[in-house]
């Protein structure tokens, strides 16, 4: 039997749901509910972490103290953003979340969030000399109005702009 869609909320607080927002679609409210089960089982280890964090679409890497050469009973954590992005609330949230599903006796000692940002850099790059080599035509004299005034600059193009 399936409980209808309005009850949900009941289900999820007599579940312990640990997390529920009413503007979930009822698949995600469903799965919500589905989950707490799994997750109270194993409340208090890694998985239930893991679990929690790919709930909302991230990816994570734990490092416990004893890799890390960290205080004792100490663990970094670092969650991979996936394309989501993340709010301030969100960020306050998810410290929540991790902290109903971790062991009572690890505390975080990092946390970093990280982000795979895709797109074009453009990029340049100049090598100057420091020689001043002026060229002119044959038989061509400057006037006293062209002169180098030791400054490098370039207007964006391939080619120096001189000004």
């Amino acid at each position: 039997m399936k409980c209808p869609a309005k009850f949900l909320p009941y289900l999820a607080w007599a579940f312990s749901v640990d997390r529920w927002e009413e503007t979930w679609t009822e698949t995600a409210k469903r799965q919500a509910v589905s989950d707490a089960f799994w997750i109270h089982q194993r409340k208090g280890t890694v998985a239930a972490v893991k679990r929690v964090i790919e709930g909302l679409g991230y990816s994570m890497t734990l490092e416990e103290w004893w890799k890390v050469a960290d205080p004792a009973g100490t663990f970094r954590l670092e969650i991979d953003l996936n394309e989501i992005g993340i709010t301030e609330p969100m960020i306050t949230e998810l410290e929540r979340i991790i902290g109903d599903a971790k062991p009572v006796s690890r505390h975080i000692s990092q946390l970093t969030l990280s982000a795979s940002v895709y797109g074009v850099a453009h990029i340049g790059a100049a090598v100057v000399d420091g020689e001043i080599i002026t060229v002119y035509p044959p038989g061509y004299e400057p006037d006293d109005s062209i002169y180098y005034d030791a400054a490098v600059n370039y207007d964006g193009n391939y080619h120096y702009s001189g000004k």
